[in-house]
Formats: C-alpha cells, sequence, structure tokens
C-alpha cells in the first residue's frame, strides 16, 4: 500500500517545464483555447445555433 501511495505522489507532482520547449508554442496554444472559450460563449449569450 505504501509503494502504491508513492507512485501516486510521482504522478501527481508538477513537474518544471523544460527549458528546450518554445514558450511561444504554448502562448499560442493558450491564446488560441482563450479565443475559442471567448466565440463559443459568444455565440451561446447571442442563441446562434451554427447545426441546421
Amino acid at each position: 500500500m505504501a509503494n502504491y501511495i508513492e507512485r501516486l505522489k510521482k504522478k501527481v507532482q508538477i513537474k518544471k517545464f523544460d527549458s528546450n520547449q518554445p514558450i511561444g508554442a504554448w502562448i499560442f496554444v493558450v491564446i488560441l483555447n482563450i479565443v475559442g472559450f471567448a466565440g463559443y460563449f459568444y455565440l451561446k449569450v447571442n442563441h446562434i445555433q451554427l447545426s441546421s
């Protein structure tokens, strides 16, 4: 049981970002997600349905 808890802690802990990853790509992905959610809520507020 103790071994299980230790493995679970290792999986759950937050890892540091790899410095070799391009930060610009992460910023692009985050901004794209924000724009997508904003568009979704805009369509919901204005009662616009994309399906027929």
